[in-house]
């Protein structure tokens, strides 16, 4: 009975602290965003526009209109220059099967057609530039599968990221300690070992140039 209770009273003091330890995921965002911020990225969570929502997402049970949304983090890089020719526009990633009206950049990029206004203006502006809609999809189709948008602005860059990590289905079988947690694998802290960051990184910095080398100059 005395072993019973102590164990009892263990288990209510670690039980919290337990509870309030970041779990693998939490680690990995930690030193994925500490890494990018290093590469002179600004990371907030943020949300995109889902272009494949189910009828159940798009209206609730009493009938009203919800606005269904991907949550993503955005990684923001910033252009050095300021490009007052430049349209603003968020190309979100096209679903193999979307369910609301699509305007489309080119087959796998767009935006909504019910969306704003300004979006549609923009995208028939970079459809006017053919040479810089194609450099631009040969390197927006190499950012990886999971970057669900992409803004370009005439300050900056951002991709919306939604951040999987490849490496978490190797944790799901591990048998799990009755009183202390595992130990946890160590999470890397350079770019190196992030090789999504990685390539993330490489097609955002050739979007930069290739945004500057088409509207830091005059119309084509």
């Amino acid at each position: 009975m005395e072993w019973f209770i102590i164990l009892l009273a263990l288990g209510i003091v670690i039980g919290p602290i337990l509870y309030l330890m970041p779990s693998d995921r939490d680690r990995y965002l930690t030193s994925l965003r500490a890494v990018a911020r290093k590469l002179g990225y600004t990371v907030q969570l943020d949300k995109v526009i889902k272009l494949n929502p189910t009828d159940d997402e798009r209206v609730t049970a009493g009938g009203g209109v919800r606005h269904p949304a991907l949550s993503c983090a955005r990684y923001q890089l910033p252009l050095g220059i300021t490009l007052n020719n430049l349209p603003a526009v968020t190309l979100l990633r096209i679903p193999p099967t979307p369910t609301v009206p699509v305007e489309r950049l080119d087959s796998g990029w767009g935006v909504a057609a019910q969306g704003d206004p300004a979006q549609l203006k923009s995208l028939q502006l970079w459809l006017a530039r053919p040479a810089a809609v194609r450099e631009l999809m040969t390197v927006m189709n190499q950012l990886p599968g999971d970057v669900v948008a992409v803004q370009l602005d005439k300050r900056f860059v951002a991709a919306f990221w939604r951040e999987q990590n490849p490496q978490a289905h190797n944790t799901n079988n591990r048998p799990v300690a009755w009183f202390w947690p595992n130990s946890k694998p160590k999470i890397p802290q350079t770019l190196a070992g992030f090789p999504r960051l990685e390539l993330l990184d490489k097609a955002m910095k050739m979007l930069v140039n290739q945004t500057k080398k088409h509207w830091g100059t005059s119309p084509e």
